[in-house]
């Protein structure tokens, strides 16, 4: 549908060559998201289309007065639609510090906007429903019920560190977690009291 070749004249240029492309987000099957990161402060990689992929437009994001200090990224599985018009990602802010900032749409992604809540660090984030998500930074889990504008902190009893490889979450309390040591060896950890208490599947 798109293709985006300096040597190709009949190509399009909606969508940048440059940027690190991380996911292809899509809501029907005209309207999709591409996300990424800019190696370049202040800016969000973040294009929609809205017919089918021929087309590309950026996405309209409302920045913190103090992004233009910071690198800007959707990482891979950072956004998703629980809906036909709800939707979140997550956005992490690289510089002296990293933050992640989560951002909410109620019309399908024509607008987005920024939560109150600053996490942080940066790590995977799990959309759950219009109103839960469980998000962590590499040290707690932070759980919300109220579609990120607030988030529960809760510390894990268990030090993941670099063992840590991926997480899933079923609902707020339940979920799993990933790890694999020096040797490749995973194993699989679960909790059911929202990531303050694991215990192993998989040994």
């Amino acid at each position: 549908m798109y293709t985006n070749d300096p040597n190709d004249p009949e190509s399009g240029d909606s969508l940048p060559l440059g940027g690190i492309k991380s996911d292809l987000v899509p809501l029907d099957g005209d309207t999709a998201w591409v996300t990424g990161t800019v190696y370049a402060p202040g800016e969000v990689y973040l294009h929609r289309t809205a017919d089918g992929g021929r087309t590309w437009v950026p996405a309209t994001v409302p920045l913190p007065d103090n992004a233009r200090n910071f690198e800007l990224g959707i990482e891979d599985d950072q956004m998703k639609f629980v809906s036909g018009t709800h939707g979140f990602f997550a956005l992490r802010m690289s510089g002296e510090s990293t933050l992640t900032i989560v951002y909410v749409t109620e019309d399908a992604g024509n607008t987005w906007t920024p939560m109150p809540a600053v996490i942080e660090g940066a790590g995977p984030s799990v959309f759950l429903s219009e109103q839960e998500a469980v998000l962590y930074n590499g040290e707690q889990f932070y759980v919300t019920r109220d579609a990120a504008r607030t988030w529960s902190k809760i510390s894990p009893d268990i030090v993941f560190d670099e063992a840590f490889v991926g997480m899933e979450f079923v609902n707020p309390l339940s979920g799993w977690v990933i790890m694999m040591d020096p040797s490749n060896h995973k194993s699989l950890y679960r909790t059911h009291d929202g990531g303050a208490t694991w215990l192993p599947v998989i040994p």
